[in-house]
């Protein structure tokens, strides 16, 4: 059976209002895809172990971290539920069903320096969950070049401002914004691999 390594961020309730459901949220998938997958799941209390947050580099909580490169910062809900799990899948198989040609993977695999992608989203945009999916099979075929970072602006709306977002989806790029709406996937690997890459807007 596969299986997925998913650790959960957390600080104490009361500085945390989201984290319990965060818990609540991989308890049920792990229930759910009993017969797919295994979660081995940890559950790290930042205001236990404030030395984790550097680490980690965490920005803020909830935050969940699938396998080593897909990072959920906010709970992944609404239209996004659905991404997420299909993400535990695709980490637990390795890539498997992930729509990466060769070539994308190719040269995701060959950049030079490690790249950092932040898809901004909010609960209730329809045009988010594509985008998000599309980051996170990038990060699985980077083979550890590339980490998707998820970012839930309805919870940590302080995180959308220091990038001075107006429309969601957003993505950031090695902390640049390059994409406004659902860019092409051959738009996006350019990106990535791009140095320095041409700031870019698709509607």
């Amino acid at each position: 059976m596969d299986t997925v390594n998913v650790k959960v961020f957390v600080r104490d309730e009361r500085k945390c209002p989201f984290c319990p459901d965060a818990l609540s949220l991989i308890n049920l998938d792990t229930k759910n895809l009993a017969n797919e997958l295994k979660i081995n799941l940890e559950v790290i209390n930042l205001d236990q172990n404030p030395e984790l947050a550097e680490k980690y580099n965490i920005s803020g909580v909830p935050t969940i971290l699938v396998g080593d490169n897909i990072k959920y910062v906010g709970l992944p809900v609404g239209l996004e539920r659905r991404v997420f799990t299909n993400t535990l899948k695709l980490v637990a198989g390795g890539g498997k069903g992930s729509r990466i040609t060769q070539e994308q993977k190719t040269k995701l695999t060959g950049i030079k320096d490690p790249a950092t992608v932040k898809v901004i989203t909010t609960n209730s945009c329809p045009y988010c969950p594509k985008v998000v999916f599309m980051s996170n099979q990038l990060a699985v075929a980077s083979e550890g070049k590339v980490t998707s970072e998820i970012i839930n602006s309805t919870e940590l709306p302080e995180l959308a401002a220091k990038y001075r977002v107006s429309a969601v989806p957003t993505t950031v790029i090695n902390e640049k914004v390059r994409f406004q709406g659902i860019p092409e996937m051959d738009a996006f690997v350019e990106e990535i691999a791009r140095k320095p890459p041409v700031l870019s807007y698709y509607i």
